[in-house]
């Protein structure tokens, strides 16, 4: 088999098995754990929304915890056997024992086992699935690679799409289906392992450096640099995504009624998951072709800065739905962008799945932070136009601080 045959094969099941990753996980927090919830004997209807939040808050903590610790392990593991496909395959099964455990939970401590654990094996999956980027992936194609890889996402929300299509088949039914949907697109990873038997080791990768990457004395701050700049922009877009509906209700207005509010949310969440595709893969791909990531990174974070504020400052709605989709674009290029960096930057280092689960912390934090926020600017007088706005601003803001970091980093440049 050839190099180039080697490496298609490789990028087609590798990305199809983040698809099967993010599936385990998207409709369980968006769609299945509600419905469960609400079986549940110990837990009132009135405190629905409480047990979700507790439930989600403890899932993050471990979510942060269960990263870092994949990472050491996935590091080990490397270094013994050159691969990672062993971790990977103890992720998928913790993962069907513990979306097994969601099905069979009949209390809320019960939940709340279930959920730590599945944190615990879902980041045992997806530590090593991410680092597979740096491991395999030359650094010409790990923006376009990252690009399709950031569709994951988009294909969770989909897989929401498609679970409330179809008739009501309860959660024990909907969890099967999660199963064998997500054994199904991981599996062939794991079978056929299509990757080089030898993946890049540390000392020739940085023998062969590029001259744009930056010297090893340089990780820590470039590193830094990138885990600070992906923490201000998913502050930004943690500010509105789970906000969307209050924003459309209070500030876009679309209608008077909450119909028209809800088809006004429809709108801007299909014109989110259009753009993002395209963001993320065109904008990866710009990164490769220019061979200067930290460009497009600085210009992708300057998007999702003048979206947030066009969408606190305008009133037209066919101009939020352009200024949503710029946010939409951004982001998804922002990251995609980020990742590529991170993993060109780490290719250097022989602690690079434990350095990633680091900036995982990225991805979970601002979950906490952004509520808080929000909350925090809100007061105890509730919600309004006025204070959104302000919200907003804020995210604006950050995102231009997250541009700023973006433009000091020395490596991709």
């Amino acid at each position: 088999m050839s190099a180039q045959k080697l490496s298609r094969s490789f990028a087609f099941l590798y990305v199809l098995a983040m698809f099967g990753a993010f599936i385990t996980f998207v409709p369980l927090a968006a769609l299945i754990l509600p419905q469960k919830i609400a079986t549940v004997d110990d837990i009132a209807p009135a405190g629905a929304v409480r047990a979700l939040s507790w439930l989600l808050v403890g899932g993050g903590i471990m979510a942060g915890i269960g990263n870092i610790i994949a990472g050491h392990f996935s590091d080990q593991i490397f270094k013994r056997t050159g691969s990672r496909r062993g971790l990977i395959r103890i992720g998928l099964f913790g993962i069907i024992a513990t979306l097994a455990a969601f099905g069979a939970a009949k209390s809320f401590a019960g939940l709340m086992l279930a959920m730590v654990a599945f944190q615990l094996a879902l980041n045992a999956l997806l530590s090593p699935l991410v680092a597979l980027l740096v491991d395999y992936v030359p650094d010409t194609k790990k923006g376009r690679m990252a690009g399709w890889l950031g569709l994951a996402l988009p294909v969770g929300s989909l897989a929401v799409s498609v679970l409330v299509a179809l008739p009501a088949i309860g959660t024990a039914w909907q969890l099967t289906l999660i199963i064998l949907v997500a054994t199904g697109l991981i599996s062939p990873l794991l079978h056929y392992w299509p990757a080089p038997s030898e993946p890049d080791d540390p000392a020739s990768t940085l023998a062969t450096a590029d001259p744009k990457v930056a010297p090893p004395g340089s990780l820590k701050r470039d590193f830094a640099l990138a885990w600070t700049s992906r923490l201000l922009v998913q502050f930004a877009a943690a500010t509105i995504l789970p906000y969307l509906y209050y924003y459309v209700a209070d500030v876009a207005n679309p209608g008077a009624n909450p119909t028209d509010v809800a088809t006004g949310v429809g709108v801007l969440s299909l014109t989110f998951t259009g753009a993002s595709v395209g963001g993320g893969l065109i904008l990866g791909w710009v990164s490769d072709r220019l061979k200067k990531r930290g460009v497009v990174l600085v210009s992708s974070a300057g998007m999702v800065s003048v979206s947030m504020l066009m969408l606190a400052m305008i009133t037209s709605w066919p101009a939020i739905i352009a200024a949503y989709a710029l946010f939409a674009a951004g982001l998804a290029g922002f990251l995609a962008v980020d990742s590529a960096l991170v993993a060109q930057l780490l290719s250097t280092s022989s602690r690079r799945a434990t350095l990633l689960g680091l900036m995982n912390l990225t991805n979970t934090l601002p979950g906490v932070l952004a509520p808080a926020t929000t909350l925090f600017i809100l007061g105890g007088g509730g919600g309004g136009a006025a204070r959104i706005v302000i919200v907003l601003k804020l995210a604006a803001v950050s995102a231009l601080l997250a541009a700023i970091c973006g433009s000091q980093i020395r490596a991709g440049r």
